[in-house]
């Protein structure tokens, strides 16, 4: 699959995302007409960035285009292959974390931490 080209100039947190919801595209596919919900909406994860969402629906595209069909009509094998495709790439991603999630999570893990007034004396 061509898709990796379309990620090569992205953040690891762009490419992780843009799979991410490029497979949930590919698992709801065969329900959307009977289940509207937007791949985008989702009550775990923040809304997208709109590079974000630029480079899912170009992944999306070319994932169709590769299989010449819309992601509607791709049988349960289909599923699965392309699934296990979009898991190898995303493990392929370096796991560095970048200065803005090492950022987040030290805010993060010092919001969890008791006022140093509220610790016990050694």
């Amino acid at each position: 699959m061509t898709i990796a080209r379309i990620l090569v100039n992205s953040s690891p947190e762009d490419a992780r995302s843009s799979l991410y919801y490029a497979a949930r595209y590919i698992k709801q596919a065969g329900s959307f007409d009977s289940y509207e919900k937007d791949i985008f909406e989702d009550e775990q994860h923040n809304a997208p960035s709109d590079l974000v969402r630029k480079l899912t629906l170009r992944l999306i595209e070319a994932i169709e285009l590769s299989e010449g069909k819309s992601a509607g009509q791709f049988d349960d094998e289909t599923v699965i292959r392309l699934l296990d495709e979009i898991t190898s790439l995303e493990a392929s991603i370096p796991s560095d974390l970048s200065d803005a999630e090492l950022e987040r999570g030290v805010s993060l893990a010092a919001g969890m931490l008791p006022p140093t007034s509220m610790l016990p004396d050694d």
